[in-house]
């Protein structure tokens, strides 16, 4: 399976958020990973995006790996799924997670932001992992990243390649305002 990383950290390969990632690639040494850094590259990717696109579009499982900034991903984040949209890149049908850290303040809505981006591109969200910015130096954070992922390669499993039915939801809204 190819592995997609978008690393959302300005810090690129000094990121925490990276080095989970890195831990969970000890552990599933099977698939084939590739790392976008957006955190850092953002402005040449918006100048060619031609590399990015090549990327995504080979992609299995596309991981969204970012700290959190006080309730949002970085601002680089943000625009490289802006660009996803503008470039229209054809995502509908494959898998995405995020992995990310913080200290847990707010972290839900970033969470809420990429999941709610992965469905207006078709992605099938599989799911995230918030991890505290120590945990991997723990032995239950270690599991905890461990576990994670071993439970998205088991729901890929077990997904038919085409996209389905569910990914095409409809919101109603609800209100007794006049």
């Amino acid at each position: 399976m190819k592995i997609l990383v978008l690393n959302g950290s300005p810090s690129g390969e000094n990121s925490i958020t990276l080095y989970t990632m890195k831990y969970i690639e000890l552990f599933f040494p099977k698939h084939e990973y590739e790392m976008l850094h957006v955190g850092q590259r953002i402005r040449s990717i918006e100048k060619d995006f031609t590399e990015a696109g090549r990327m995504l579009t080979e992609a299995d499982l596309i991981v969204f790996c970012y700290p959190v900034y006080t309730f949002l991903v970085p601002s680089q984040l943000h625009r490289f799924v802006e660009l996803i949209k503008e470039k229209g890149i054809d995502l509908a049908g494959k898998c995405a997670v995020q992995i990310t850290t913080s200290k847990h303040f707010y972290d839900v809505t970033a969470h809420r932001f990429i999941e709610d981006n992965c469905a207006d591109l078709g992605l099938r969200y599989l799911g995230g992992l918030s991890a505290d910015m120590e945990d991997l130096n723990t032995k239950a954070g270690q599991k905890q990243a461990r576990e994670f992922f071993r439970f998205v390669i088991w729901q890929m499993k077990g997904m038919p390649l085409k996209k389905d039915a569910a990914a095409d939801r409809r919101v109603v809204v609800i209100s007794d305002m006049k």
